[in-house]
């Protein structure tokens, strides 16, 4: 059965929620890393997923710029250096050096796969479009790659104010 409650109280119900890194690198060779939770696949075939990403955010930037970008699935140890990934822009400081990130290059794009992900989606630019108040990026996986260790859990936020932890998928 179901009770009217206030929009704030009912949303606290939607965790977990996933939380994805995104890998970018502009043209200029640099790379750059931001933690993204308003993600979601929106098309099994071909493969697309939506990511949520503030316009004036640096990784937005290169997006455009790039027209491509990667999407890893961090693993539940990695608390750490997705929060470090969320909380500092990229265009003043080396994220993935910050957060002590492991890379390695991608096979279709210059965005560096997260060598420690659960899994890494290789993405080109689909669309970009602004429906709300946060501008919604649309990538098409051209490549997938996962880790070696399945055993590891993905991290998902799992309470408001960030709050990370793992979760086993099925």
């Amino acid at each position: 059965m179901q009770r009217h409650a206030e929009i704030e109280k009912a949303i606290e119900r939607k965790y977990p929620e996933q939380v994805v890194l995104v890998t970018t690198r502009g043209k200029d060779g640099k790379a750059n890393v931001m933690a993204c939770g308003w993600t979601c696949t929106i098309s099994g075939e071909p493969l697309m997923f939506i990511l949520g990403i503030d316009d004036d955010s640096h990784t937005f930037e290169l997006i455009r710029e790039t027209k491509e970008f990667v999407v890893a699935y961090p693993h539940e140890f990695m608390k750490e250096e997705t929060l470090i990934a969320g909380s500092c822009h990229g265009d003043e400081v080396d994220k993935i050096e910050k957060a002590g990130l492991n890379t390695q290059n991608a096979k279709k794009v210059k965005a560096p796969l997260i060598s420690d992900a659960v899994a890494n989606f290789e993405c080109e630019l689909v669309d970009i479009i602004k429906p709300g108040d946060c501008t919604l990026v649309l990538g098409k996986v051209i490549e997938a790659h996962v880790n070696t260790d399945s055993s590891l859990k993905r991290l998902c936020t799992v309470d408001k104010g960030h709050a990370l932890s793992g979760v086993r998928p099925i």
